[in-house]
């Protein structure tokens, strides 16, 4: 009976979380316009490697994404090379079956930031990405968004959602999904 009850509270913690980022994405989309959703990678295991995967806590995560995302229409997941992003977009590319774009950051960020945009402006749907703390900022300025305060290193629950219109207008509204 204990863990039914923390199960359930777990649950109405995220309820709220989900409802919001639903409530903000879908107003966004007004015909015409496309929708960019960027999140930094979920959680990763302590590790001295460059490359770790997603601890317990970022699996759990990414499988949140795929619930706050659910009636989000995309048509296309952008990552980096690192494990961490990818297994971000992991659920929602075997959901929708939905190929995971890896976009290299050998040639140095900014290079990474432009390829990210082209790749991002070349999609004629929606798309979502998943980045880092020091990207995401970036690639919000380089698609004409607002400059953002940093992302902290032990931030996970961001969600920034940009909309860009044919006529060249950006919004960006910010909110957060799974466990803060």
């Amino acid at each position: 009976m204990p863990r039914l009850i923390a199960l359930t509270l777990t649950l109405l913690t995220l309820l709220p979380n989900w409802l919001h980022a639903t409530e903000i994405i879908q107003p966004l989309i007004p015909s015409g316009d496309k929708i960019v959703i960027l999140v930094r990678h979920a959680e990763k295991i302590p590790s001295l490697s460059k490359d770790p995967s997603l601890s317990p806590e970022g699996k759990l995560r990414a499988e949140e994404l795929l619930s706050t995302l659910k009636t989000t229409q995309l048509s296309g997941l952008i990552a980096t090379p690192f494990k961490r992003t990818q297994e971000t977009l992991a659920p929602i590319s075997e959901n929708r079956a939905l190929p995971v774009n890896i976009i290299e950051i050998k040639e140095g960020v900014m290079a990474h930031i432009e390829a990210t945009v082209q790749s991002i402006r070349s999609q004629s749907g929606n798309v979502l990405v998943a980045g880092h703390s020091n990207t995401i900022p970036l690639i919000i300025s380089a698609l004409g968004g607002p400059e953002i305060d940093g992302i902290d290193e032990d931030e996970y629950s961001n969600m920034f959602i940009l909309s860009l219109s044919s006529d060249s207008k950006v919004k960006l509204k910010h909110t957060n999904f799974g466990q803060r």
